[in-house]
């Protein structure tokens, strides 16, 4: 299994930091993912759009974010447990807005908190949701601004939108344009059926899947999220609002589902870490 931080491929990979589990059978944590399947994005279409950085004289992206708030930042857990000590964050995370080319361009910010959720479960990726909060408000203009959360439950079918810079293949590298893709939601029961299949047929293991707390999509076999789009928004087309967080999946748009955090059962930690 492997967390999705990296690029998104048509097949949106989460980004792996601390997975304790092996790279081979999911991505999530030490991965860089990317949107395999998909196509670049247009210039401001994702103004919401986070990059998460580290480094001194080399930067380098590791996951995607998105901006609810002038200062707070939704992601997930599994990008920031390596940066993230109690509520204090390493001196060389940065978060990246205002730009589709995450190394060119844009407004890089200092974080100042660093919230994980207190439910996390790295080996199982449950409750996989955290939050940065930045020193100073981010300025908001035609390319960069914040995406608002919805906090009802969304269902089977539904039409959405996944971005990040994660890889198009699996193992591969992080890219430097934004990526994005359409895919559609499963219900839960259909999305346990289908991952149940796929492991049985693949003989690789996954996570439960939990309904209450996960969201999944999909759209076709080599289309969909891949590394290092872990902490990226997925949004509903109809009206722009974001309903998921990339977690992880199987590297990369192999036929299986790709999980997302749903994001209306963390109401309660949302609201009380945005500034």
């Amino acid at each position: 299994m492997v967390y999705k931080t990296g690029l998104l491929l048509v097949t949106l990979l989460v980004g792996s930091l601390a997975l304790p589990m092996p790279e081979g059978d999911f991505f999530s944590d030490n991965i860089s993912s990317r949107i395999v399947g998909g196509t670049v994005a247009a210039v401001g279409s994702h103004p919401h759009m986070v990059a998460l950085t580290r480094g001194l004289l080399v930067r380098s992206a590791f996951c995607g974010a998105s901006l609810i708030s002038p200062r707070t930042v939704l992601t997930a857990a599994h990008c920031v447990t390596g940066v993230i000590s109690g509520s204090t964050v390493n001196s060389q995370l940065r978060v990246v807005v205002g730009t589709n080319r995450w190394n060119s361009g844009g407004t890089e910010h200092r974080v100042s908190r660093g919230v994980i959720h207190p439910s996390y479960d790295a080996s199982n990726i449950k409750s996989d949701i955290a939050i940065l909060n930045t020193e100073s408000a981010i300025a908001l203009n035609n390319r960069v601004g914040t995406v608002t959360v919805s906090y009802n439950n969304v269902g089977g079918g539904v039409p959405v939108l996944a971005a990040g810079w994660g890889a198009t293949r699996a193992s591969g590298p992080v890219q430097s344009d934004l990526l994005e893709v359409r895919v559609t939601t499963l219900s839960g029961t259909q999305c346990e059926n289908d991952m149940r299949r796929f492991q049985t047929t693949t003989n690789r293991r996954i996570p439960p899947i939990d309904s209450r707390v996960e969201l999944c999509t999909f759209h076709s076999r080599g289309q969909g999220t891949c590394q290092g789009d872990s902490g990226s928004a997925l949004r509903r087309i109809d009206n722009g609002q974001q309903v998921g967080i990339v977690s992880w999946g199987y590297p990369c748009a192999q036929g299986a589902p790709d999980v997302f955090v749903r994001v209306s059962s963390f109401e309660t930690f949302i609201r009380a870490n945005t500034m």
